[in-house]
C-alpha cells in the first residue's frame, strides 16, 4: 500500500513541478512576450515532455530512468528507518530521516564531482539523480503524512519550498547560485588529434632556415631607407 502510494506521489509531484517549470519558463526564462491562448492553456504536451526529459541522461532513457526510479526507492527506504526507530506519531527520528540530506549532499558537492569527471558521462546522471533524490523525499514525507501524520504539516512544506525550485532552475537548464547542472562537452580528443596534426605537417613539411647564398634578394638593398623620399623634385 505504502509502495503504491510512493508512486503515486513520485509521478504527481512530478508532474505538479513540471508545470511550474513550464510557466517559469515562459514568464522568465524565455526571451519571448507574446503567447497565444493555446501556449498557455494546452500544455499537457509540454508537461509531458518536461517530465520525460528528466529521464534522460546524455540522450540515454534506460540509465537516466533506472537512476531516477532508483535514487527516489533509496530515499523512501531511508526515510522508513525513521519509522521503524522512532514512536507512532511526529517524532524526532521521523523528522531527521525525512531531511533531504543526500539531495543537499549531492547538490553542493556537485562542483567538485563536475571538475574531477569533467568530459565523462557520468556528469549527465546528475539531473535524474537529483530529481529522484527531491520527489522521492517530498513523495516519501506526502505518505508519511497522509497515512500516519509522522511529519508536522509546516515541517513539510518547508522540504517543498526548499527543493521544488531547486527542480524548477534545474529542468529548465538555468544555473542554480552561479553553478551549471548541465555537462559540457570535453575537447581534449580534439586537441590531440590537433596536435598529433601539426606533428605530422612538420613532418612533411620541415622549416629550414634560409640560406642567404641560395636566396635571390640578398644581395639587393633598398636605395632609400625610412627618412628618404621616393619621388622626385618634378612631381612635387
Amino acid at each position: 500500500m505504502e509502495l503504491f502510494l510512493f508512486l503515486f506521489f513520485l509521478v504527481f509531484f512530478g508532474l505538479v513541478v513540471a508545470v511550474f517549470t513550464y510557466y517559469m519558463k515562459i514568464l522568465f526564462f524565455s526571451a519571448k512576450s507574446n503567447y497565444r491562448r493555446e501556449e498557455l492553456t494546452e500544455i499537457r504536451g509540454d508537461v509531458l515532455r518536461i517530465f520525460l526529459n528528466l529521464l534522460e541522461s546524455n540522450g540515454n532513457i534506460l540509465y537516466g530512468s533506472l537512476t531516477f526510479l532508483g535514487t527516489a526507492i533509496f530515499v523512501w527506504v531511508w526515510s522508513l528507518l525513521g519509522s521503524v526507530l522512532g514512536e507512532k506519531g511526529p517524532g524526532i527520528f521521523e523528522h531527521i530521516f525525512h531531511l533531504p540530506i543526500f539531495f543537499l549532499a549531492l547538490f553542493f558537492s556537485y562542483p567538485i564531482i563536475k571538475e574531477a569527471y569533467q568530459g565523462t558521462s557520468i556528469l549527465g546522471l546528475t539531473k535524474p539523480a537529483l530529481s529522484g533524490l527531491a520527489l522521492g523525499n517530498l513523495s516519501s514525507g506526502a505518505v508519511h503524512y497522509g497515512l500516519d501524520r509522522d511529519l508536522y504539516f509546516l515541517f513539510y512544506l518547508l522540504l517543498f519550498f526548499l527543493q521544488a525550485p531547486v527542480l524548477v532552475f534545474l529542468w529548465n537548464q538555468e544555473s542554480i547560485l552561479g553553478v551549471s547542472f548541465e555537462p559540457t562537452p570535453s575537447y581534449e580528443s580534439n586537441t590531440d588529434w590537433e596536435n598529433e596534426t601539426e606533428g605530422q605537417g612538420e613532418e612533411r613539411f620541415p622549416m629550414d632556415p634560409i640560406n642567404e647564398e641560395d636566396n635571390p634578394f640578398a644581395e639587393e638593398s633598398e636605395p632609400y631607407g625610412l627618412g628618404d623620399d621616393p619621388f622626385s623634385d618634378e612631381f612635387k
